[in-house]
């Protein structure tokens, strides 16, 4: 009788145990989630910002220079100078 109601008791330790760990580890995943949200809420403007920076300065590169000369506009100077094109920008 002793016996079966010390087993009975370890039983409902061990199960006590293993749903209390199982919450803990919930509580902590909360708590991870919580804080990567918070971090992306924060960073993303800047890295937003950044990546359109990154992307303006690689486009002409990747996709080679505008049309020049003989179109009517005066682009910024990597692309259309007095020299290159004096027709739409006039003469230096």
């Amino acid at each position: 009788m002793i016996l079966g109601y010390l087993k009975m008791n370890i039983n409902t330790d061990i199960k006590g145990r293993r749903a209390q760990t199982a919450i803990e580890y919930l509580l902590l995943l909360m708590v991870v989630v919580v804080i990567v949200l918070v971090g992306f809420k924060l960073s993303l403007p800047r890295v937003r910002e950044a990546s359109n920076l990154y992307y303006n300065r690689a486009a002409p590169a990747i996709l080679g220079e505008p049309p020049r000369c003989g179109d009517g506009v005066c682009r910024p100077p990597p692309f259309e100078t007095c020299e290159k094109c004096p027709t739409d920008c006039g003469t230096c």
